[in-house]
């Protein structure tokens, strides 16, 4: 059986990057998804004779899209050794605060959950999986404490997982997310809890060999147009260390750009070198 790859969200600058970068050093079949039609421009921009790329349009706000692209892979009986998870909600502009928390978390929370309970099955044993995260994904961008520990604590469940972060929802919708030490950056509380459901898929897949690891690329805002391709060239670095140098007994960790891994509970404020 050959050797398969899936990129997920590949429409970022960030995400092409890494996709333009695997075709170069991988041997195997490669997948790549996003959720607009843009894929077929990237398929046309990539594709040369000899790589095997195939494009599927996927959202993973959408549980049937996630389906559907997992009855490809299955039907072709192949089995996946590497995804890179790339997704990332990109804010509209006029939409409302508790709208934005909402499309916010169905990307980058609910969507890896699903995302992992639908497609994680088709892993090969000792395969490898990147979450794409940020540097907002330190715990310590939440204030309170006691929301630190549910988030953080090494026995959580799922269902527990979720529930707190239907408890951030309803502050938002109260307008007291900020009093109750949540903060107000949504999109420090989603890479958190993205973060927090990486660990979580780790554990619950870590028996079958499969590594599971979060990474920051860099502090690539959402302003991709201000940044060169340079940027994400360089962000790219450490998720492909990730996907093919890092040691097996690397996993169910917090990765930084400079290939490092961080405490979750880090200072997010202070500058983090190289151990």
């Amino acid at each position: 059986m050959g050797h398969v790859a899936l990129v997920v969200g590949a429409s970022s600058n960030l995400g092409y990057q890494v996709l333009k970068k695997l075709t170069e050093v991988y041997h195997g079949k490669i997948y790549f998804t996003t959720e607009d039609e843009t894929g077929f421009n990237i398929l046309k921009n990539l594709e040369r004779d000899g790589l095997d790329l195939n494009y599927i349009q996927m959202d993973v706000t959408y549980t049937k899209s996630i389906i559907k692209l997992r009855h490809f892979i299955q039907d072709l009986d192949e089995r996946i050794d590497l995804i890179i998870n790339v997704t990332d909600y990109v804010p509209e502009k006029k939409i409302s605060h508790v709208e934005l928390v909402r499309r916010t978390l169905s990307v980058n929370f609910y969507g890896y959950i699903n995302f992992g309970k639908l497609v994680y099955p088709l892993l090969t044993d000792n395969a490898r999986v990147i979450n794409v995260s940020g540097p907002a994904g330190l715990l310590a961008t939440i204030e309170n404490e006691a929301i630190r520990k549910r988030i953080s604590d090494p026995s959580l469940t799922e269902d527990e997982l979720v529930a707190v972060m239907q408890d951030y929802e309803h502050a938002v919708k109260r307008g007291s997310e900020k009093t109750e030490g949540w903060g107000l950056s949504v999109q420090a509380v989603s890479k958190v809890s993205l973060n927090a459901v990486t660990f979580l898929q780790h554990r619950e897949w870590a028996d079958k060999g499969i590594v599971i690891n979060c990474v920051n690329p860099g502090n690539l805002s959402s302003k991709e147009s201000r940044k060169s391709a340079k940027m994400f060239e360089e962000g790219a670095k450490a998720i492909l260390y990730l996907a093919f140098e890092a040691p097996l007994s690397l996993k169910g960790n917090f990765v930084w750009s400079n290939y490092s891994v961080i405490e979750w509970n880090s200072d997010p404020y202070v500058e983090v070198t190289t151990v």
